[in-house]
């Protein structure tokens, strides 16, 4: 079963056990979700189109972006979309668990505060403390606040070359795109050597499953 099929059966389940008007509005936030996962979905596609491309290569169908350009556009929102399917599902569990949070006050950050000190122990803030400790979700974490608050996240772009098996007399060349290792850091370093496809993808599975959790917790 698809993460996507996963969240309308979590929606079918609680439409049984709540008013009409809570269901409505986990309807609503199921959709949000689902629409947030497909985005940094989209994006993470347009990464891996870009990611074998530079700004040496030409596009006659779009001259005004340079490859970088591009690439950075769909780095950025695939981190924003991805963290704001968290906030969304935060919704739901905002609704289910009658935290009385306002709608615009209503994030996972809020929630799991809410959680604490009004539901310790209960399987849905056992999932919420052990999202919000995992390293990938602070790396989400950082790299979503530093592309909306604070400036573009750090790409360290290298040509590579490499011979072709035993014959040296000819060369593959490529390139490599990498993201920074803290993109809160005004000193960025490169040293994990976070490929920006491979990483966003494993960011992508990860928060997938966690997800999963927190609809199977519910």
């Amino acid at each position: 079963m698809s993460i996507y099929e996963k969240i309308d059966e979590m929606h079918r389940v609680e439409s049984t056990r709540n008013s009409n008007r809570i269901s409505a509005r986990i309807r609503l936030y199921a959709e949000g979700t689902k629409a947030k996962i497909k985005n940094a979905e989209y994006a993470r596609s347009g990464i891996r189109d870009l990611s074998m491309r530079n700004d040496a290569s030409t596009d006659s169908t779009d001259p005004d972006f340079l490859y970088s350009e591009k690439l950075q556009f769909h780095v950025d929102s695939f981190f924003a979309f991805l963290y704001s399917a968290f906030d969304i599902i935060s919704h739901i569990i905002n609704q289910k668990y009658r935290l009385g949070l306002n709608e615009r006050a209503v994030s996972f950050d809020s929630v799991k505060q809410s959680l604490d000190s009004g539901h310790q122990g209960s399987p849905i803030q056992q999932v919420y403390s052990k999202i919000s400790a995992k390293i990938f979700f602070k790396n989400l974490d950082n790299y979503r606040n530093c592309s909306t608050h604070r400036r573009e996240i750090c790409i360290q772009t290298t040509q590579i070359t490499a011979t072709q098996g035993y014959d040296t007399s000819g060369t593959l060349s490529g390139v490599q795109h990498l993201l920074c290792d803290n993109p809160l850091s005004l000193s960025p370093r490169f040293a994990q050597k976070r490929e920006v496809v491979s990483y966003c993808s494993r960011i992508l599975d990860l928060s997938r499953l966690e997800i999963e959790r927190i609809i199977t917790s519910l």
